[in-house]
């Protein structure tokens, strides 16, 4: 989501996360770092790559295009199942103070989320585990609802939330490098290992 000192989304309590049962099969991919920048470019690069082998995708991804003579960038959010991208930040000018965003840019982006995780995607991709969700609120509970439904998630996660990310998710997490090629690779292997595990349940293929 955009940076943790401008989110807010509505309160929602998390169901339990069973813990994974180590590193090689963990269903969350967790992607550390200090540069909110950083972070959007490589989570939409994981995305794209992802989606040009054919993976079909949920969550989000931000970009944060620069406009000339504003001080701060313009923040949009891309829906990776069905397409659509909304404007998250308002244009304040650039002597505004406080939070920028758009409130009711959140509600839709709640519902691309759940609509991801009930209709079974091959991987939940969410760009930021922020402030709100340290605090039990925003995309908390649909990230635990992910797991429950086995769909593997990546999320990028602040250095100053990762101790309330990692107490949130326990054992669950794998760290990963802040490279895209470590964060494919791993996306590759969770949507794999998911696959096996249907076939060994005598399940039908996610998405039949």
């Amino acid at each position: 989501m955009a940076d943790a000192e401008e989110e807010t989304m509505e309160q929602r309590r998390a169901p339990h996360i069973s813990a994974g049962s180590g590193p090689d099969t963990n269903p969350i991919g967790v992607v550390a770092y200090d540069d909110g920048l950083v972070r959007d470019a490589l989570m939409a690069q994981c995305a794209a790559d992802l989606a040009t082998s054919g993976y079909r995708l949920g969550g989000i991804v931000q970009s944060n295009p620069h406009r000339e003579g504003r001080r701060r960038c313009d923040m949009y959010v891309k829906d990776l199942l069905g397409g659509d991208e909304v404007k998250i930040s308002q244009d304040r000018g650039n002597e505004a103070r406080g939070c920028r965003l758009d409130q009711d840019a959140f509600a839709r982006i709640d519902a691309w989320i759940e609509r991801a995780v009930l209709e079974h995607v091959d991987l939940l991709i969410i760009n930021k585990f922020g402030r709100e969700e340290a605090q039990g609120r925003g995309l908390r509970a649909v990230i635990a609802e992910a797991l429950i439904a086995d769909i593997p998630v990546i999320i990028g996660v602040s250095s100053q939330n990762l101790a309330d990310f990692l107490a949130f998710a326990g054992d669950s997490a794998t760290r990963l490098s802040p490279d895209t090629e470590a964060m494919t690779a791993w996306c590759r292997n969770a949507i794999k290992r998911r696959a096996q595990d249907q076939c060994e349940q005598g399940l039908p293929p996610v998405g039949a």
